[in-house]
């Protein structure tokens, strides 16, 4: 795989014919899956997408390909252009022009864009070696390359290489479940020590306990935290909502919205994430602040979102014919960290829930934040301050923004994670004082 050129690039907008924009996505994932302690299926894949977009007479169009050679481009261009004339009025917003910013954050490392099967093996064979006796292991280890490039007729050429690293490790043992999650783009940094632990601390033998409908105290752990703070994101944060009054954020500027405890950004270039330069348009990433100890700051923009706002772009643009939707969303969240240690959260607590994973989240009402998922894996009683049982999986309805404004303590310990429809996502475990448990679900 090689970037594509920017005299590449030139020559496939002239076949596209200005005004035109360009966008080339290039990646090959390798991944080892596993189950019952055996590898079960490999799997190398390269693929390529070409997105494009014309205007005419001020219409617009997009399209997609799977191939760069001119005869592909011209049909795609034939395409479009018979879609616009179709259009009965002016649908086109401007174009990304050339401009500068904030030096780019690495995003490519060799260890991960070199990983070889031999590498993934033998992490699926420490991890093996580090389940508990009786124990049997399920997950996967993929290794991602992605080279991206976004150009057009305003002279706009922007390229980057990305690298990615995800470990997944579900440990099984006498009917419980625990997980560790681990992701990066460098390889020789992921912390895969930190997810191991997490797997066999989530298998220790405990009594179990009857879990009856209610509501409870409950410490979700930094994957649960994760889960529910992308989703959160998602559907409250982004500018088109906000602005079309679709929003449990619209019209809140300068109001509180969540706990005072809870402050957070997006910032694509923190290395603490997983680091992105650029959006879809080719627009710079823009760190925003989004919610400082619980006011609502601001929201994340595209072009489009931020001429309507009589603002900037952040961005924040959403690929088109992305199945998540065209709106901008937020894309590389952080949580500021509390103070609390693992055990200070469970003293805090007292008596209530440790979640280690929030799953099967969907949104009912995105307006109201209202969304409905379940526990999964390791959930446990907490009692007097110390985990004493362990309890059933449930289903849980709540709304997003009620949770987020029962938050009572912040954890000192961040985990970085991602969802389907977000690079990444950094933050700590959090105490709430109110979860619901509907209903109690078999493990």
């Amino acid at each position: 795989m090689t970037l594509l050129r920017p005299s590449r690039a030139s020559e496939l907008l002239e076949l596209l014919g200005p005004p035109a924009h360009l966008e080339v996505l290039a990646e090959r994932h390798e991944l080892l899956r596993f189950g019952s302690s055996r590898v079960t299926y490999q799997h190398s894949e390269e693929r390529l997408l070409v997105r494009a977009r014309i205007v005419r007479n001020g219409r617009a169009a997009w399209g997609t390909a799977s191939s760069l050679q001119r005869a592909t481009l011209r049909a795609l261009r034939q395409r479009l252009e018979a879609m616009v004339d179709a259009l009965p009025g002016v649908n086109a917003s401007p174009m990304a022009e050339v401009g500068g910013g904030a030096d780019s954050p690495q995003t490519c490392f060799e260890s991960t864009a070199r990983a070889r099967a031999e590498d993934r093996t033998a992490l699926f064979r420490r991890a093996l070696a580090a389940c508990p006796e009786g124990a049997t292991l399920g997950g996967s280890i993929s290794h991602t390359l992605t080279e991206q490039t976004v150009a057009n007729t305003h002279g706009l050429v922007r390229r980057e290489r990305r690298t990615r690293v995800a470990a997944q490790f579900i440990g099984a043992l006498d009917g419980r479940s625990s997980i560790g999650r681990a992701v990066h783009r460098d390889a020789a940094a992921l912390p895969i020590q930190q997810a191991l632990d997490e797997v066999r601390g989530g298998l220790v033998q405990l009594p179990t306990r009857t879990l009856e409908p209610g509501v409870y105290r409950a410490v979700l752990g930094p994957q649960a935290t994760i889960v529910l703070l992308a989703v959160f994101g998602q559907i409250a944060l982004g500018g088109r909502q906000f602005l079309d009054h679709l929003s449990a954020a619209s019209g809140r500027v300068g109001e509180p919205i969540t706990s005072p405890f809870i402050t957070l950004v997006d910032d694509g270039c923190d290395a603490n994430g997983l680091p992105t330069s650029f959006d879809s348009e080719g627009l710079l990433k823009r760190r925003v602040q989004l919610i400082d100890r619980g006011v609502l700051i601001g929201v994340v923009h595209d072009a489009e979102t931020a001429r309507r706002a009589g603002t900037e772009p952040t961005g924040h643009s959403a690929p088109p014919g992305w199945r998540f939707g065209a709106d901008p969303i937020p894309s590389h969240l952080f949580m500021a960290p509390g103070s609390a240690s693992d055990q200070d959260l469970l003293t805090a607590c007292g008596t209530g829930l440790s979640i280690q994973r929030a799953d099967y989240v969907r949104v009912v009402n995105s307006r109201q934040t209202l969304v409905t998922g379940t526990t999964r894996d390791a959930t446990l009683w907490i009692e007097h301050g110390r985990i004493a049982a362990r309890g059933a999986q449930f289903r849980f309805t709540l709304r997003l923004a009620d949770l987020l404004g029962n938050v009572e303590v912040l954890g000192s310990r961040r985990e970085r994670g991602d969802s389907v429809f977000m690079e990444s996502v950094v933050a700590p475990a959090m105490l709430v004082s109110a979860l619901p448990v509907q209903v109690v679900v078999a493990n």
